[in-house]
């Protein structure tokens, strides 16, 4: 993690929510398609990736590594049918939203680093944001 201990109690802008908890939100959305790849419905529960409990940086990064590499293992099949809270859809478009959810959030993370003068280790490139249905905007009450 990147961010300098003092940051991670810092509120992101307009939000009642902590740098170090929305780190602990994007490694939930990753690790909530994991449970709907187990057979869970991609419920409301699911979709929202609050975490059970907040982990501390170093939990966090073990977790996090966890979830990338079960990741990495897993061949889905993106037709196969998922219940969600909206109907019945198919595992690829889930992902697609689990994806753009967790990007538009490392966005935002991506924004705080920079705005502390701390140049991003791994960012985001235009291609990997190709195709995903991002909102111009960082964060959702500013005009771009």
């Amino acid at each position: 993690m990147q961010f300098r201990v003092e940051h991670l109690t810092d509120k992101l802008p307009n939000r009642d929510r902590t740098v170090l908890a929305l780190a602990n939100h994007i490694v939930e959305i990753a690790a909530g398609y994991l449970l709907v790849e187990a057979g869970r419905p991609f419920d409301a529960a699911v979709a929202g990736a609050i975490p059970n409990r907040e982990l501390d940086p170093s939990g966090l990064v073990t977790r996090s590594s966890s979830v990338r590499a079960r990741l990495a293992a897993l061949r889905p099949a993106p037709n196969r049918e998922v219940e969600t809270q909206h109907g019945m859809s198919n595992r690829h478009l889930v992902l697609e939203r689990c994806t753009w959810h967790a990007a538009q959030h490392t966005r935002q993370l991506a924004f705080l680093l920079e705005r502390f003068e701390i140049e991003p280790e791994n960012p985001l490139t235009g291609s990997d944001l190709t195709g995903l249905p991002l909102p111009v905007a960082v964060w959702d009450d500013e005009t771009p």
